[in-house]
């Protein structure tokens, strides 16, 4: 488990590091009063300069037609929260209160509507008594637009076991369904990026079926227990979402 919670802390230095190099941007100013914004690819003094735009368009402008350039510009919050698709996909990090191994990483691809609404589906990795994989739709609503909002969200699914069986024993684990609601926080500081944190509650079922051979069995026939774990959890998640 350290190992794969090292893993996604590591990813998450790199996506931030990433994230915030897209939030700053080179800008080009004419004398004709145009203006380009984008990355400096290369500035020959005298000659022209090269600058990549949206789109991953070239724009080559002759050096006489310049006015000035600034270079590692912070892009304002009113023109972030331009995106370039309708479809989001975020990572997060959850911590589920009440168990010392309750913790998770989830990858959800959703739609954001022009309403303010989203719905998409995910998948990841979770512990409660087990390790196990969660499939979940995820529904969430914004109250504001632009590159700061509050949301109320909801999801549901099931979760199946990443191991079904140990090595130790005769225990078979099985997954069950889940559910969650509550609440977070939405910021974007690039055009494509934000990022999330929410507070809410979380709702896990789970089965074990236990086998053992009883010792006053003169055919040692196995028999079976059947165990129903249900975790009821207040949850945190913080992430990345970009588009």
């Amino acid at each position: 488990m350290k190992k794969i919670l090292l893993a996604i802390i590591i990813f998450a230095i790199f996506i931030s590091s990433e994230m915030y190099a897209q939030s700053r941007e080179d800008i080009v100013y004419l004398n004709n009063g145009s203006i380009y914004r984008g990355k400096l690819i290369e500035n020959v003094r005298g000659e022209y300069t090269r600058i990549e735009i949206v789109g991953h368009n070239i724009i080559v402008v002759p050096d006489s037609s310049v006015k000035k350039i600034l270079m590692d510009q912070i892009i304002p919050l009113q023109e972030r929260e331009n995106k370039a698709s309708p479809v989001e996909m975020a990572a997060n990090v959850g911590f589920y209160g009440g168990s010392k191994n309750s913790a998770g990483f989830t990858f959800i691809t959703a739609y954001q509507f022009p309403f303010r609404m989203s719905a998409g589906a995910g998948m990841g990795i979770e512990w409660f008594d087990h390790q196990q994989i969660p499939f979940m739709a995820d529904i969430k609503y914004y109250f504001l637009k632009g590159s700061f909002s509050p949301y109320i969200y909801t999801q549901g699914g099931y979760a199946v076991p990443l191991t079904k069986k140990t090595e130790s024993d005769l225990s078979n684990y099985y997954g069950g369904f889940l559910a969650g609601i509550g609440g977070g926080l939405r910021v974007n500081f690039a055009k494509h990026n934000a990022l999330v944190f929410s507070l809410g509650y979380r709702y896990q079922k789970t089965k074990i079926v236990n086998g053992s051979y009883p010792w006053y069995s003169s055919f040692y026939q196995p028999y079976e227990t059947v165990v129903y774990n249900e975790f009821n959890r207040l949850t945190f998640s913080f992430g990345f979402l970009f588009n």
